[in-house]
């Protein structure tokens, strides 16, 4: 567990490697742009059949929610516009002299920094926030509010489609950018004789149905303010868990590996929620589950690293 922080570090770094960052661009933004395509042409119909589910839910209950959301968006905002505004400011003059790794690097650690500040200062000031946006919604009739809910609601699903689609797409792609970090940080750890045997596909399969299945399930959840969050949190921490410890270790694990890591469950789940946290950051995202992958591969090959020097 100490060593996660290395671990964090390393795969940082490694996410904003250009081998890595083109399968990022060429993988999440095509996805995105098809499910925003998806969410155009089926727009109206998600929305109705989302405004159908809130009327079933006490008004209470859809006005705090759609309080949450609200805040959400405001978070959002002062996120992206906060990052916009010190570009700005120091673009011309420092910018220009930083080198390409540099500036991915710059733009994903400011992008953190501008999220965790935001919600940490809209947590302090929660107890005088939250109650003012509530008020103004209970103003609001009943039929805006819900449909506003189902609108975020709407987008919400898609949302989690996108992150699904990309999940898929990564593990698919995974040994075109963790063979070429291998070769460079681990060239004298080579590829097991003998591997896990274990087809990783089956469990991915497994995993995005019980996804999909318990969103469906706890569809009523989201509009329980903070519970909302967590749930979500865990949903997104279960899809990286298994699948992608496995298919890492699918490509790079011995029988005897895979037995010896997987005691170590509680390295497994910070490694999954970490990644999880990440795709409530808006653009890092896009980057979540080559960031799981990268914790993962670390890891196991840090693990054989060390098993290595001890044999020797």
């Amino acid at each position: 567990m100490r060593q996660l922080s290395g671990f964090l570090l390393k795969s940082i770094r490694d996410m904003l490697r250009w081998n890595v960052l083109r399968f990022a661009l060429l993988l999440g933004l095509p996805l995105a742009a098809l499910w925003v395509g998806v969410g155009y042409q089926t727009w109206d119909m998600l929305v109705a059949l989302c405004a159908k589910v809130i009327g079933w839910i006490p008004f209470s209950v859809v006005k705090a929610n759609g309080a949450m959301m609200i805040l959400f968006f405001i978070w959002l905002i002062a996120v992206l516009v906060s990052f916009a505004a010190l570009t700005a400011l120091v673009g011309p003059p420092i910018l220009r002299y930083f080198k390409e790794r540099t500036y991915y690097f710059y733009t994903f650690t400011a992008l953190l920094g501008f999220s965790g500040f935001w919600a940490a200062a809209m947590f302090y000031k929660w107890d005088e926030i939250f109650p003012r946006v509530e008020k103004l919604l209970a103003l609001l009739p009943f039929n805006t509010v819900a449909e506003a809910s189902a609108g975020l609601l709407a987008f919400y699903l898609l949302y989690n489609l996108f992150i699904l689609s990309l999940f898929f797409a990564v593990s698919l792609f995974r040994k075109r950018f963790l063979e070429p970090l291998r070769e460079q940080y681990y060239p004298s750890v080579t590829l097991p004789q003998e591997r896990v045997g274990r087809f990783h596909g089956v469990r991915l399969i497994n995993d995005a149905f019980f996804f999909l299945v318990i969103s469906l399930i706890s569809a009523p959840v989201l509009f329980i303010p903070i519970a909302n969050v967590i749930v979500q949190l865990f949903l997104w921490a279960w899809l990286y868990k298994e699948s992608y410890f496995l298919s890492t270790c699918n490509l790079y694990c011995s029988k005897a590996d895979h037995e010896n890591l997987t005691r170590h469950r509680a390295v497994i789940a910070v490694v999954a929620i970490m990644a999880a946290v990440l795709n409530f950051v808006p653009v890092v995202n896009i980057f979540t589950p080559f960031f799981a992958q990268l914790m993962f591969f670390h890891w196991i090959m840090e693990h054989r690293q060390s098993q290595k020097s001890e044999e020797a």
